[in-house]
Order: structure tokens, then C-alpha cells, then sequence
């Protein structure tokens, strides 16, 4: 059950990048009439992180033992939990998710076969949209592409083809688009498994659109804003064992709701 939201608009809280007096005083009257027990959910638009008064606003939820916060405004995806250091002194880590967009990197990039461009955004995550479900004091949130499969969590950066004597120094990267730090990310390769690294960076496949950017023959469509550095990225290097031929190289994650997802790839060794 969602008692609380409060949704962005004009005089939303983070608008203009920190929370006012008649904002906080809100909130503070409206919880007045929500249960303690129950979830609290606060909508902006700026990123919490990025709110100069953030302590204000969580000062007034931090007793409150079930707690969400969602924005948008920087067209990339990202968890975040917010522990002491942002201000935040409840008894476990806030969750603030900040969402992806239906319009990506603002309707940039190559048009597809209807025309419509692209816009990855620049954490290499597919423009698109979040499900959040409601289960009394609990929630869950889906990731969903546009115009894509449900299943279309992913992308995985492996070369096609790697020499033998390679295996070992070849690094698989991993963009989990809806990914953080509580998500499992691991690669079976035959009968290895192995748990990938979590770590921040830039989407090889973004860098990739930005280098045919600046070559000689220009795509079509208006540039992509600038590779951004994201938090969703694992990496491992392949098995050094792999003997030569053809190999399917799966990616399974599971998410902090319990959701699993997988892909695969398939990987030459000569």
C-alpha cells in the first residue's frame, strides 16, 4: 500500500536543487497522518544525492523503518543507499532510485527501421521505463526497454574470437541495466562459474557509438551526449582451460528483488 508520494513538478522537492521550508514543512505534516509501519515513497526530480539539504528531508523519514525515493533528471540509471555519510541515520541503508527515461539521451542517436532514434543513454542502458509494484510495506522494481523483450537486461562486451594463449588476460564486461551493488553477476563457461567484479566506469558499447561519432563516415541522427560513468558494470576474465572451438558464454544475475535474469553469447577459441 503507497500511503505518500509526493510527484515532481515545479515546485517539487529538488527542483532547484535543494529542499525549501514549505517543502519540508509538507512532508512533515502529511507523515503526520501516515502509520509508521507503513512504506513511505517521495518522488522528485533531482537525484536525492545531488540535493545540497538532503539531511533535511531525511531527517523526517529516517525512523520510519520502510522507505523509498525516486527521481529521474540525469537520463542515466542508478541506485544508490544512503548510510551516514549522505546524512542518512536510519537503522539500514535508504534506497533512492534514480530511473531511466521513456526518451533516453533525449532522442538522440541513429534512427531505427521506423525512424525513431536509438537514445541509449549514457550508461549504455536502452531508454525505457520502470514497473514498480506495491505489496504493503514492500516493493519491487522492473526494468523495462522500449520496444524491446522483457527479458533485455543486458548487454555483454566479449570479442567473437580469442586465441588460446589469450583466455586468461580477456576481459567480459557486463552492463546489468538495472543493476547495483546487491545484484549477483556471474559467467558459466562450460562447466566454470564464475562471480563477476562490480565496478564504475563507461559502457564499452556507448564509447563505441562515440568513436563511430567522430570517424571518417558520421551515422546518421543527432550526436550522443557524453559517455557517463556508471555503477551497473561487472567484469571477469574468461577461463584460461577453454580448449579450441566454439563456446557459449551465459550471464545470470539476480537482483536485490529476487529477480533473475540471463543472456548468452557464444565465443570462438583458435
Amino acid at each position: 500500500v503507497l500511503d505518500n508520494v509526493i510527484w515532481h513538478g515545479k515546485d517539487a522537492p529538488g527542483y532547484h536543487g535543494e529542499f525549501t521550508q514549505k517543502q519540508l514543512d509538507f512532508v512533515r505534516n502529511d507523515l503526520e497522518f501516515v502509520p509508521k509501519n507503513h512504506l513511505v515513497v517521495v518522488a522528485m526530480h533531482i537525484p536525492l544525492v545531488d540535493v545540497k539539504n538532503k539531511e533535511l528531508l531525511l531527517a523526517l523519514i529516517q525512523d520510519r523503518p520502510h522507505t523509498l525515493s525516486l527521481s529521474a533528471h540525469t537520463h542515466i540509471q542508478a541506485n544508490h543507499f544512503l548510510t551516514e555519510e549522505h546524512g542518512w541515520k536510519g537503522k539500514k541503508p535508504h534506497h533512492h532510485l534514480n530511473h531511466v527515461t521513456v526518451c533516453g539521451s533525449w532522442w538522440d542517436g541513429s534512427p531505427d527501421e521506423r525512424g525513431i532514434p536509438h537514445a541509449t543513454m549514457a550508461d549504455g542502458a536502452p531508454n525505457g521505463y520502470s514497473i514498480v509494484e506495491f505489496d504493503n510495506e514492500s516493493y519491487k522494481v522492473m526494468f523495462r526497454a522500449a520496444s524491446k523483450s522483457e527479458s533485455d537486461q543486458m548487454s555483454i562486451w566479449i570479442p567473437n574470437e580469442v586465441a588460446r594463449v589469450d583466455l586468461a588476460a580477456t576481459e567480459v564486461v557486463v552492463n546489468v541495466f538495472a543493476g547495483s551493488a546487491r545484484s549477483l553477476v556471474q559467467m558459466q563457461v562450460g562447466a566454470t562459474l564464475i562471480k563477476l567484479e562490480n565496478y564504475e566506469g563507461q559502457d564499452p558499447f556507448y564509447l563505441e557509438l562515440k568513436k563511430l561519432e567522430a570517424g571518417p563516415t558520421v551515422p546518421p541522427g543527432r550526436k550522443l551526449p557524453g559517455a557517463a560513468k556508471t555503477k551497473h558494470l561487472w567484469k571477469g576474465n574468461l577461463p584460461a582451460n577453454l580448449p579450441k572451438g566454439g563456446h557459449a558464454v551465459e550471464i545470470r544475475t539476480t537482483d536485490m528483488y529476487g529477480q533473475s535474469f540471463s543472456e548468452r553469447r557464444i565465443l570462438r577459441v583458435v
